[in-house]
């Protein structure tokens, strides 16, 4: 596809193709879904009425069940709660939230 050698490191052909290794497009995956289903997520600040630094991050739910531990959903606010507020700024729009991921 590139005309690149056989044993070319990928890192630079898939930058130049834009295209997202596969941790990154999992990570981007699970935070469309996240967007995407925000109605279905609270932050910190719905459960505790508290105004602190964390109060814009999602609140996750303790649960001792394995099998919700390892869910995409968990997986998904965990990840969600790391990203810079540059990008999580633009959860209620979907698409700006999109290019901000994008461009992070």
């Amino acid at each position: 596809m590139a005309g690149a050698q056989p044993r070319t490191s990928c890192r630079s052909l898939l930058k130049e193709l834009e295209i997202l290794p596969i941790p990154w497009q999992y990570i981007h995956s699970l935070m469309n879904f996240v967007i995407s289903n925000h109605k279905n997520f609270q932050t910190n600040l719905c459960i505790y009425n508290i105004n602190t630094s964390n109060k814009h991050n999602l609140h996750r739910p303790n649960a001792d069940i394995s099998c919700f531990q390892i869910s995409t959903f968990l997986a998904g606010i965990k990840i969600f709660n790391v990203l810079p507020p540059s990008v999580t700024v633009f959860k209620k729009d979907e698409t700006k939230f999109k290019a901000a991921l994008r461009k992070y």
